[in-house]
């Protein structure tokens, strides 16, 4: 069965989505050249290397749920500028492999590793059942939001700026 929700909750959850932002925005900013995106295929890398053998393209697109140009274009990002290399899988020379540099695992270490850590002990009073809570509203939210066009009614209101009534 489904219901609607009080207009007064749809409000809530978006201010809260603002001010989610407004978290992000706290973040130590990144170097020239680098983008939050690309910190999330270094991210990935250093997992499947640390879980599993070093990645390829695919596994990157997979678990960030986008497609292969998009992570095809920021792994030529980041190897660009000497984050990431590539490499033949030593079982089958077909394979590309993906690792980080030493420049690579020292900005992962600054912006993920370290980052992560201080900000695991400030958050005192949230618990991590809240926090997964919180995460996977936020994922339902964007996955509702990016599927579903609007059904507003009418055309939306023209803003007219007092400089342009003075010219009437």
């Amino acid at each position: 069965m489904t219901h609607k929700l009080p207009i007064e909750t749809i409000k809530t959850l978006l201010i809260a989505c603002h001010e989610a932002k407004r978290v992000v925005e706290l973040q130590p900013p990144l170097p020239e050249g680098l983008t939050p995106g690309n910190l999330k295929v270094l991210d990935y890398i250093e997992y499947l290397e640390r879980t599993e053998q070093p990645p390829k393209v695919s596994d990157i697109a997979d678990l960030l749920q986008v497609t292969r140009p998009g992570i095809t274009r920021l792994v030529s990002e980041l190897q660009a500028i000497n984050v990431i290399e590539k490499f033949s899988d030593e079982q089958d020379k077909r394979i590309v492999r993906l690792r980080m540099t030493d420049a690579g695992r020292k900005i992962h270490a600054y912006y993920i590793a370290q980052y992560h850590n201080w900000l695991a002990a400030q958050i005192t009073n949230i618990s991590e059942a809240d926090i997964k809570i919180t995460a996977a509203t936020i994922a339902k939210l964007y996955q509702t939001m990016s599927t579903h066009k609007p059904a507003l009614q009418g055309q939306a209101p023209v803003i007219m700026h007092s400089e342009e009534k003075n010219n009437d």
